[in-house]
């Protein structure tokens, strides 16, 4: 488990919840020579420099703003940034299908669902002007428990779990690592799996598409998981004492400000 001071914390969130180019943007780009992780990578490395400036002001969307105008490469990337207040509130800028799940007393009691244009074709932040902007964000805010936990990931994650899944293993996981670790790993062996009646295909039956008919006359229907690119980001929320400045570290510095920590991990698993 990860403790850090506030400002850190922030930092260290925003760096692990600004997530990469998504699947269907990676063939459209690939298509023209270009590498899509570049602009991912630079938006997330411009969110970190601004990550403090004065404009800013703490405000995921304004970051997102500064950040997606510092930004030049070429490509486009679904996102999800969230900043925490010592306060414990969570404030939240998405452009996209990322995700975001506040789980409480294990019941999943906060969520963020996806913009799309149509189904399978989610808003993305690009630098063609066709493209959205900070000002399509969902923007968001939340108030955090001690004891709550934070999963957000790409849409790989939730497009082959479920939520009750994920109660599951928040659970039963000993700690933050662990429940990443799993929650990836059950969605990478969810994705390959043709006869799992995935919340992909679900809602992909819920909006109309399904099997030919002479299929359905044999009883058949859409079924499988969504191989994709999997990104999990698991955070515990505690209550921590915080100096006044911020600084150092909270396990050896004394304050009698109260404030929100979280301990955090993240775990990946690339589509093969």
């Amino acid at each position: 488990m990860l403790s850090l001071p506030i400002a850190m914390l922030v930092e260290y969130l925003l760096l692990r919840m600004v997530f990469q180019v998504i699947l269907l943007s990676t063939d459209r780009w690939a298509e023209k020579d270009v590498n899509p992780a570049l602009f991912s990578r630079e938006l997330m490395r411009n969110s970190s420099n601004f990550l403090n400036d004065a404009e800013v002001n703490r405000d995921p969307q304004s970051l997102l703003m500064k950040a997606h105008a510092a930004t030049s490469s070429i490509g486009s990337a679904t996102v999800i940034i969230a900043m925490l207040e010592k306060t414990g509130t969570l404030k939240i800028a998405s452009v996209g299908d990322c995700g975001l799940k506040i789980i409480r007393k294990g019941q999943v009691m906060f969520s963020i669902y996806p913009q799309e244009h149509y189904f399978d074709c989610p808003y993305q932040i690009s630098s063609e002007a066709v493209g959205q902007t900070y000002q399509d964000a969902l923007v968001c805010s939340v108030n955090l428990m001690e004891g709550d936990t934070i999963v957000s990931g790409s849409d790989g994650l939730f497009d082959n779990i479920f939520d009750q899944e994920i109660i599951s293993i928040v659970s039963e996981s000993p700690g933050v690592d662990e429940a990443a670790k799993a929650l990836a790993e059950l969605a990478r062996k969810h994705s390959v799996d043709v006869t799992f009646d995935s919340p992909y295909s679900i809602e992909a039956r819920s909006r109309g598409f399904d099997v030919p008919w002479w299929k359905k006359l044999l009883g058949a229907k859409l079924i499988g998981g969504k191989m994709d690119d999997i990104t999990v980001v698991v955070a515990k929320v505690k209550t921590v004492a915080v100096p006044e400045d911020e600084g150092g570290d909270i396990e050896q510095q004394q304050g009698n400000e109260q404030g929100i920590a979280v301990a955090v991990a993240s775990a990946e698993q690339n589509e093969e």
